[in-house]
């Protein structure tokens, strides 16, 4: 990964000389680790809520949607609406003061989630959790994609992708262990730490060596999105993109809830199991995503289209008969398949993105990116699968039987209500996974312009 790019792949999108800044091997390598740890905590920090989701749903006697709005709305909505402001002063600032504020931040917020006691307090606190994280993903991509060249970068983004299988493993499981033995609160103060370690670590050991420069020298953000919008490959990326993340926004709320509602799992081992469905499957998607692609490309720039949309269509059948099923291993067996195929649209997709605008524009594409994901995904992916959850647990109850006549019910009734929610939230994750297919037919369409949208490329060598 080390090896100095050919004065060939230095190109930006307009012919100009790439800002590709000359680092020695082992400066670079730390920044990649560092980046990654960062935006696993990252993870670690959104994702604790849905591993502690049935925990915090039982103490404060939630309901799915409002489970959704915490995993959802709350987050997501400073989360993406900040990211562009953000984002355009990382394109004339220190990017690494940027990194290291926002996650000090986040990390903080996260911990003060430990201490709410009502649903408004957790949703507050959540919202805090969002504008720290807003600071941070653009910057880190922009940072990177300086430092290694364009036929690079999607592995660069597939390594960087990883960080949601090891927070999957290391939040995921690690924060339900301290969960079920010490309660939820103390998961969220356990999990925040790191971020305090690894801020201190960016600001003290990372340079952001490019030159800073003046707002006027930086291409406005109409400039930015006119020329991400003038690629009809890249619309339909960005399209086949929001709807997958849609679907895994979904997935990744209410994931462990599936487990622990439909195998009656203590919150421990319905964390394992679904970190061992999400980690391996989903940290090969990444890499498929990204080294992978990269490979290819460099015969037929279609390919950043060609797999994600094949695999796709490939993903939807497992995702649906896995989340149908009402036998564990089965449903395990299954579930642990299709996450290599579903997250292998990550990579190409800020590749894409990437390597269609220059230096001073790639925080501002990155964030619109993020924004599109968030606006469609984290915003609305949780908080539909909860509705829909809600909607089939009640048409699964008996005629005469309530959903609020579940709280504090008689054991037979406890026991109807349990299955009905199991497989309200079962029947809620298998329909956004019929939308696979569509995010599929996307990506294929993309790859009718790819060619002619990435031209710039073309001088690429090994």
């Amino acid at each position: 990964m080390d090896r100095p790019a050919s004065p060939s792949a230095r190109l930006e999108p307009s012919g100009a000389p790439a800002t590709q800044v000359a680092v020695a091997p082992g400066e670079r390598r730390w920044a990649l680790v560092l980046m990654l740890a960062i935006t696993t905590c990252a993870f670690m920090d959104r994702a604790i809520l849905n591993t502690v989701g049935q925990a915090i749903r039982d103490d404060l006697g939630l309901s799915d949607l409002q489970l959704g709005l915490l995993g959802g709305v709350a987050f997501s909505l400073l989360y993406g609406t900040l990211g562009i402001p953000i984002a355009r002063l990382a394109e004339r600032s220190d990017r690494i003061t940027i990194i290291s504020v926002s996650v000090g931040l986040w990390s903080a917020m996260t911990a003060l989630c430990g201490l709410a006691s009502t649903f408004t307090h957790l949703l507050i606190a959540r919202v805090g959790v969002g504008i720290g994280e807003a600071g941070a993903n653009a910057p880190v991509q922009s940072f990177l994609s300086d430092l290694f060249p364009p036929d690079r970068r999607g592995t660069v983004i597939g390594i960087l992708g990883l960080s949601v299988p090891i927070g999957i493993v290391v939040g995921g499981i690690g924060g339900a262990w301290v969960a079920e033995h010490y309660g939820w609160r103390a998961a969220f103060l356990v999990v925040g730490l790191p971020g305090l370690l690894l801020a201190v670590l960016a600001r003290t050991t990372l340079r952001d060596r490019r030159q800073k420069t003046i707002a006027a020298d930086v291409p406005g953000i109409r400039s930015v999105v006119d020329t991400l919008v003038a690629s009809r490959g890249f619309r339909h990326m960005i399209a086949g993109a929001i709807i997958t993340n849609f679907i895994g926004q979904a997935v990744l709320a209410f994931g462990h809830p599936f487990f622990v509602r439909s195998f009656n799992l203590s919150y421990t081992e319905g964390a394992l199991y679904f970190a061992l469905v999400n980690s391996a499957s989903v940290a090969g998607g990444y890499m498929v995503g990204g080294y992978v692609v990269d490979r290819f490309v460099r015969r037929d720039l279609r390919f950043y289209g060609w797999i994600p949309g094949v695999l796709m269509l490939l993903a939807a059948p497992f995702y649906i008969i896995g989340f149908l099923q009402t036998e564990f291993w089965p449903a395990l067996i299954l579930l642990a398949i299709p996450g290599v195929f579903s997250a292998s649209y990550y990579a190409p997709v800020l590749a894409v993105t990437q390597n269609l605008v220059g230096s001073r524009m790639r925080a501002t594409a990155i964030s619109i990116v993020l924004l599109a994901f968030n606006l469609i995904g984290m915003l609305f992916g949780p908080v539909v699968a909860g509705a829909l959850s809600d909607v089939y647990f009640r048409h699964m109850l008996p005629t005469k039987l309530s959903a609020s006549a579940c709280a504090n019910a008689s054991p037979d009734i406890e026991t109807v209500c349990r299955i009905a929610s199991a497989k309200g939230v079962a029947y809620a994750l298998a329909t956004m996974c019929l939308l696979f297919v569509w995010a599929g037919a996307h990506y294929l369409a993309s790859t009718f312009y790819l060619r002619r949208d990435l031209r710039h490329m073309r001088t690429i060598k090994d």
